[in-house]
This record gives structure tokens, C-alpha cells and sequence, in this order.
């Protein structure tokens, strides 16, 4: 009974010990550093340095040879660190690191952060600390850039609006962030305000239009000009810009129309181009206006009449029958207020022209064989207002042509197609023949040619194994009948053979 006893006692002890170790060993795992910071007072002023302690220590043990890393954040942002030194000790595990606060230091609760590496294990930890003075400014890096003016090239009667574009150029937080901005020109303000930008988008900031004299003026931009931010790049809270403002040039402009000469008949229209071009000056509105023209009869019209310059109009003219004929100096004018310009130009006008036709063919002639066809284009070409029905007829065609046209009757302007049929009993050779139209009591006739060649002949050599062919086109006349009776003979000849040989094999049989 004791030695089962002893063997419980000893499996007891036995596990004890394993899961002691056991735990020991997660214990050993998780284990991680225990960092603690603390600051040699809790209050400074702006100038003094601040001394940091802290301490490491794993499983209750202070840990010598740790990495220690300090920073501290002021109230308006920007974090600043270092590396803390080691205390020799005893005691082991203590390290310190000063800061030296600006003398412009501002006032508010600093924090101060103690971060602690060891053997692949870290910990950190943070507390605070206050400087007694003002509050500290917020830092934000302002920019402006890009100065300009609207017009970009102003005169003393133009309201100029001065330009700038304001960005956040960095900053610890997107903010929002007021700031004021202000503009001077020539060292006399002409725009100021507060504005509220968030995040670094760009905003374009302008001044108030107004007039300035002439000559050149020097513009300055510039934000934050009270320093009211921790700004670390002042360089680009500034903008320099300069623009000249001139005396308006005076208003002119030229006149050009195009053809100079032109020529119609009586009842026609003239059409001319008119250039009215920008010289100097701010455009004004120009009127168009034409004189000179027949007394009887004619008119003009501009599309368009008036405009700022540059632009262009087109002059028409229109006659009627009863315009004298004659050549005409017609002057065009450009008025703008006080501001004149003119343009000579010159229109024959000749006699009306009596309303007719012209008749045309086309092509003149055409070479064809025996039983071929062709085509011609016949076109009549109405002038002077000609209206009237005209008729076509062809005559004067060679026996067996068959002629069609596919428009035989038809008011000017208009085309036919002449179409001629040759056949077997045309005769070959060279044909004139006459189209004739007729209409509004005119008669207008003109000649075309035809030729017609005889229909060629082809000669064709071919090998063949009939020879009677062969045989008929050697002989003719009597020859070719002493063949026939020869072939005659051979046949009858043939079949007496073969009879004979019949009649002897029956015998055999």
C-alpha cells in the first residue's frame, strides 16, 4: 500500500512540475516590456529643457542595452524625436533624452511619447507635460502664386480685375484653416479678406475690378501677413506681379471689296465681297452702305449690312432688262460714328441678251460596222431667259439606220440621247446627217457624222479528221463531180464484196 502511495505522490509531483513549466514557458511568450516616462517637472516655461526619464523593465526585471525612442508633440502639431541614452547605473534600465524648448515656445500641453525595443520585444508608453506661455500657432505651410490680371493687356477705360491663386501647401491636419489675405498695388491696398481653405485644393482669390492710370503698376499678394500660423516656408506667402495699363488706341479699320470690275448683261446680278478688317482699337459697329449705281432699275442688297470688325459681307447687285447698259462707278461705304472708309468698284452692264437656245452634239462622229449601234449626246442649253418648248428631229440618215431619241420634245436646259441602229443592208461608207430643233420660234439645226464600215471577215485554220471538207474545198465544178462518181463506184464496188463473202461462208455452212 505505501509503494502505490509513493507512485501516486511522485506522478503528482511529476505533473506539477510539467505544468508549471508549462506555463512558465506561455508566461515567457506573451511576455512583453513595461516602459514608464516621466518628466522632471510638469510645468516649463518657453526656453527651458525638458528631461525625460524612462524606464524598461520585462517581467519585473529592468532591461539594460534597450533601443528607447522619445518624441514629443507641442499643441499646434509637429512631432520631434530622438534616441534616449542609457543612465549607468545600478539601478539598470533607466534612460533619459532632454528637449530644448524655443524660446517662442507656445503655451499648452505637450505630449511626449517613450517607445522601447528589446530581443525582439517592445512596449511604449507617454505622458504630458505644460509650457506656461501664450497658445501656440497652428503650423501651416501658405503659398500663393500665379499673380495675373483680367484683360491681360488693360487700357485706362478697362475695369481690371488683379488675380492669385491660394493653396495649403502642407499642414498637420486638413484643417478647415482661416487666414487673411491681402493685396497691394503700387503700396496701396485694394483688397483684403479672410478666407477658409481645407485640405491643399486650390482656390483663386481676385480683388474687386477697378480702373487704373496709365503706365505700369507693381502688385503684391500676401497671406497670412499678421503671422497668425507657424509657417515653416515664408518665401511663398508672397507673390510679386506687374502689369501696364495703356492709352486706348484710336478705333479704325479698312475697307476692301473684291472683284474691282465686273460685267453682266441687263436682267443678270453682280455679286461682290466686301472685307470690312479691324486696323486698332476696340471694334465699333461699322454700316455698309453703296452708291452710284443705275437710276433706272437696279438695286443692291449687303448680307450682312452692319458689324464689328473684322468681318465680311457680301454685296448683290440685280438689273433688270431695262437697265442702261453702260460702266458704272459704284462707291461703297463704311461708316462708325464720325469714322468713314470707302471702296470703288465698277459694273459694266451690257445689253440684254434675246432669249434663245444653243443646240450641241456630241462626239461630232462615230465609226460603226454592219449591224452595230451607237450613241450621241445631244444638249440644248436655254440664254437670256429663254422658256419655250424645243423639238428634235433627225434627217438626212442612210437607208436601214434606225435613229431614236430619249427625249424628243423639252424646255431648255436639257440633254437627249441619240441612239443609231445599223443593219445587214446599210450601206458602208461615210454618212452625214442633219438634227433639227425648233421651239419658241427659232430654229436651230447642226451636222453629225456616221460612218459605217463593211462588217470584216475572220479566217479560221482548224486540223480535223473529216476529210470530206478537205475534199469539197479542193474541188469545184466538173472535178467535183467525177469525185462523187468515183465515191459512187467504191461504194457499189465495197458492197459487191462484201456480198460475195457472205454467200461464201453460207456455202461452208
Amino acid at each position: 500500500m505505501f509503494k502505490n502511495y509513493s507512485k501516486a505522490v511522485f506522478c503528482l509531483i511529476l505533473l506539477t512540475i510539467l505544468f508549471i513549466g508549462f506555463a512558465l514557458k506561455i508566461e515567457n511568450v506573451n511576455a512583453a516590456l513595461t516602459v514608464s516616462v516621466t518628466t522632471d517637472k510638469a510645468v516649463y516655461n518657453p526656453g527651458e529643457n525638458v528631461r525625460i526619464f524612462v524606464t524598461v523593465k520585462k517581467d519585473g526585471t529592468l532591461i539594460d542595452g534597450a533601443n528607447v525612442f522619445v518624441s514629443v508633440e507641442p499643441p499646434g502639431g509637429g512631432i520631434s524625436g530622438k534616441p534616449a541614452s542609457q543612465i549607468p547605473g545600478p539601478p539598470a534600465g533607466d534612460y533619459t533624452a532632454i528637449f530644448s524648448l524655443s524660446p517662442s515656445a507656445g503655451g499648452g500641453v505637450y505630449k511626449v511619447f517613450a517607445q522601447a525595443t528589446f530581443g525582439g520585444e517592445s512596449g511604449s508608453a507617454q505622458t504630458t507635460f505644460t509650457v506656461a506661455a501664450a497658445p501656440a500657432k497652428k503650423t501651416v505651410d501658405w503659398a500663393v502664386y500665379n499673380p495675373s490680371a483680367t484683360p491681360a493687356n488693360p487700357t485706362i477705360n478697362d475695369f481690371v480685375r488683379l488675380n492669385v491663386v491660394l493653396r495649403i501647401i502642407a499642414t498637420i491636419s486638413p484643417g478647415p484653416y482661416p487666414v487673411d489675405i491681402v493685396c497691394f498695388v503700387d503700396g496701396v491696398l485694394v483688397g483684403e479678406g479672410t478666407l477658409t481653405l481645407s485640405g491643399t485644393n486650390p482656390m483663386t482669390v481676385y480683388t474687386d475690378p477697378r480702373k487704373y492710370s496709365a503706365g505700369t503698376h507693381t502688385v503684391i499678394w500676401i497671406v497670412d501677413p499678421n503671422h497668425e500660423y507657424n509657417d515653416p516656408n515664408l518665401g511663398n506667402n508672397q507673390a510679386f506681379f506687374q502689369f501696364t495699363v495703356s492709352t486706348p488706341v484710336q478705333f479704325d479699320f479698312s475697307l476692301i471689296a473684291s472683284p474691282s470690275t465686273q460685267t453682266i448683261k441687263a436682267g443678270e446680278e453682280a455679286i461682290f465681297s466686301i472685307a470690312v478688317n479691324l486696323i486698332s482699337g476696340t471694334p465699333s459697329t461699322v454700316t455698309l452702305s453703296a452708291s452710284g449705281l443705275p437710276s433706272t432699275g437696279a438695286s443692291f442688297l449687303f448680307n450682312p449690312t452692319q458689324g464689328n470688325p473684322s468681318f465680311s459681307s457680301t454685296l448683290k447687285i440685280s438689273t433688270i432688262e431695262n437697265t442702261s447698259p453702260g460702266s458704272y462707278t459704284i462707291t461703297i461705304t463704311g461708316v462708325s460714328g464720325s469714322l468713314s472708309k470707302t471702296a470703288v468698284i465698277t459694273l459694266i452692264i451690257e445689253s440684254p441678251v434675246e432669249p434663245d437656245f444653243k443646240l450641241s452634239i456630241a462626239p461630232e462622229s462615230q465609226i460603226i460596222e454592219v449591224s452595230q449601234s451607237t450613241n450621241y449626246i445631244i444638249s440644248i442649253t436655254g440664254e437670256g431667259g429663254f422658256n419655250s418648248e424645243v423639238a428634235l428631229v433627225v434627217s438626212g440618215l442612210p437607208y436601214g439606220i434606225q435613229a431614236s431619241l430619249t427625249k424628243s420634245t423639252g424646255v431648255p436646259d436639257y440633254t437627249s440621247i441619240l441612239t443609231l441602229i445599223s443593219s445587214q443592208t446599210s450601206p458602208p461608207g461615210v454618212h452625214t446627217f442633219t438634227i433639227i430643233a425648233s421651239g419658241g420660234g427659232k430654229t436651230k439645226t447642226l451636222t453629225a457624222t456616221l460612218i459605217i464600215q463593211a462588217a470584216s471577215t475572220s479566217t479560221t485554220t482548224f486540223t480535223s479528221t473529216a476529210t470530206t471538207p478537205l475534199v469539197f474545198g479542193l474541188f469545184a465544178g466538173k472535178e467535183l463531180i467525177i469525185l462523187i462518181a468515183l465515191i459512187a463506184v467504191i461504194i457499189v464496188l465495197a458492197s459487191a464484196l462484201a456480198a460475195v463473202k457472205k454467200r461464201g461462208k453460207a456455202e461452208k455452212l
